[in-house]
């Protein structure tokens, strides 16, 4: 056995060289692996040499941990992509407090192994640009001992992409529609613009203490180059177009109502992040929908037949005998991003709010917030705008925005 300290950003070698250099080598028949995050940031620059590697007959079976929001809808769908529509990919959770946490990348075959055992997860920092220490260990098997090492490796590998009901499954395109719904794994294009928000929020007000120092930058991502079936031609003027990646959501329930569209002017307290002083609260990440709004089309919201009562609800109750009430991982598309928002009812607030930090940050007093239900082909519900003041569009909408709010300068109407 041979070993190898790896520091990153310092050293040459680095984990994301690791990895590629192990999916290119011919002579290694398997690859086993578990990291507590993965993101698209990492799996772009890897996907295309573990397709590879499997295309030519390598095993892959990997556990991605699905804690604390650090692992991606993105990076787990690449990982589906990459090996053979998920097969062999599993993730791992725990209801309690107990993060996933390892790191482990494996190559091996009937005669040796290579092993890197440190701190890097699955993301860009980790494979490349963050500050990271790990121990690569070259192991042969003919060896007692280095064996011995594999083995007690394995086995933890092992419990950890065994299907387990409530501790570990196998992926699949069902299962990660599950946890995007359940917002166990983000929407990174949500992630950063929340992100964004925070920092911009904050502004100069907080004390920049570390210096900036800028480190080696990861590699340019490989293009994967997928083969070509025969006798199908194409076009060179199209080539980019291959290379288009068009995610594919599963279809969902269809959404119902009397009108086909809910369009209302965006006010103060729907829009950005709130207080902005230090040590304040920001505003719940909420737009405010009115009852009266909701009254005039209950279908149109799923109301209230596909809202559920907040089981841990103790305040008052509405003349109906409602308290506050939920309906959760509604799919709705914005812009680029299809994502989950919550739709909630609480009697002492008199209104109907969607939360989704995405939604909130996407508009600006005055602008139409349009909203469209949909029949659910595309694995949304409802189709978003955020239609701007002084636009043409906002001209031929502020017109069928005619009905007003008691004690509000909000308007609404349907279409």
């Amino acid at each position: 056995m041979s070993t190898q300290f790896i520091s990153q950003p310092q050293d040459a070698f680095r984990l994301g060289d690791f990895l590629l250099e192990g999916f290119a080598q011919p002579d290694w028949t398997e690859f086993r692996g578990a990291s507590a995050f993965v993101k698209r940031s990492g799996t772009k620059h890897i996907k295309g040499a573990m397709k590879a590697f499997v295309a030519r007959g390598g095993v892959i079976r990997f556990t991605a941990g699905v804690d604390a929001g650090g692992t991606s809808e993105q990076g787990l769908r690449d990982l589906l992509d990459a090996v053979d529509n998920g097969a062999g990919i599993f993730v791992y959770g725990n209801g309690s407090s107990s993060t996933f946490h390892p790191k482990i990348y494996l190559f091996r075959n009937n005669q040796a192994a290579h092993l890197v055992v440190g701190s890097g997860n699955f993301t860009e920092g980790g494979l490349y640009t963050n500050y990271e220490a790990s121990v690569l260990l070259k192991l042969d098997l003919s060896v007692p001992a280095d064996q011995e090492i594999l083995d007690a490796v394995t086995e933890s590998l092992d419990i950890w992409s065994t299907s387990t009901e409530g501790e570990c499954f196998l992926l699949d395109a069902a299962l990660l529609e599950r946890l995007t719904a359940a917002q166990k794994v983000p929407d990174e294009r949500i992630a950063r613009a929340e992100e964004r928000m925070v920092r911009e929020a904050a502004g100069d007000e907080v004390e920049n203490i570390f210096t900036w120092r800028g480190v080696r930058a990861a590699p340019e991502a490989a293009a994967v180059i997928l083969p070509v079936e025969d006798n199908v031609d194409i076009d060179p003027e199209d080539e980019d177009d291959q290379a288009l990646e068009v995610p594919q959501y599963p279809p969902v329930t269809p959404q119902t109502g009397n009108h086909t569209t809910f369009l209302m002017t965006l006010q103060r307290t729907d829009v950005g992040v709130g207080q902005t002083t230090r040590g304040a609260q920001r505003r719940s990440p909420e737009i405010f929908i009115p009852l009266i709004a909701r009254d005039t089309d209950p279908d149109f919201w799923g109301w209230p037949r596909l809202f559920v009562p907040d089981a841990g609800w103790a305040g008052p109750t509405d003349k109906h005998g409602r308290g506050k009430m939920d309906r959760t991982n509604v799919m709705v598309r914005l812009g680029g991003a299809t994502f989950p928002i919550t739709m909630w009812y609480n009697p002492d607030k008199k209104d109907l709010r969607l939360r989704s930090e995405y939604l909130r940050s996407a508009g600006d007093i005055g602008d139409i917030f349009y909203m469209q239900r949909t029949n659910g082909a595309g694995g949304f519900s409802y189709y978003v705008e955020i239609v701007p003041v002084g636009t043409n569009r906002y001209n031929s909408l502020i017109p069928h925005c005619n009905m007003s709010v008691r004690n509000s300068h909000k308007l609404f109407g349907y279409l």
